[in-house]
């Protein structure tokens, strides 16, 4: 197997453009009619354990959280600036999630972990070193 590097695509495809992800998502995709497709579809009961991968801002993470107040979500991304930004969303919304900094290559967590995994607007974001090993 190849080795992975620990290299990611930043939000936006550039740091600098981190702090505009929220807006600028917000604005140019359906963001909230896909991630509550997305809900439905997951079948989250409560008291699941629940892994946003790839969290980013921590849009999905928080309405997940919302929609299932006893379920246990926690929050993987390789990005240190945007776990800034979900930790302030999550706290600004009031929300007790943990957030972790790591690669969906090396997932900081034991096997079989959570009862559920989510994702979105994220595989577009990792190498094509890493889409191949994943």
């Amino acid at each position: 197997m190849k080795a992975l590097s620990n290299s990611y695509v930043p939000a936006l495809g550039y740091h600098w453009l981190t702090r505009f992800y929220d807006p600028i998502v917000r604005l140019t995709t359906r963001e909230s009619t896909f991630k509550e497709a997305l809900l439905r579809q997951a079948g989250l009961e409560a008291g699941h354990r629940v892994l946003d991968l790839g969290c980013g801002t921590g849009t999905l993470a928080t309405m997940v959280k919302r929609s299932h107040p006893s379920a246990e979500v926690f929050g993987l991304d390789a990005d240190p600036e945007t776990l800034k930004l979900a930790r302030a969303k999550m706290a600004r919304a009031g929300l007790e999630m943990q957030l972790d900094q790591g690669f969906a290559s090396a997932l900081p967590y034991a096997p079989a972990s959570f009862d559920r995994a989510l994702s979105s607007l994220f595989f577009h974001h990792l190498s094509d070193q890493s889409k191949d090993l994943i």
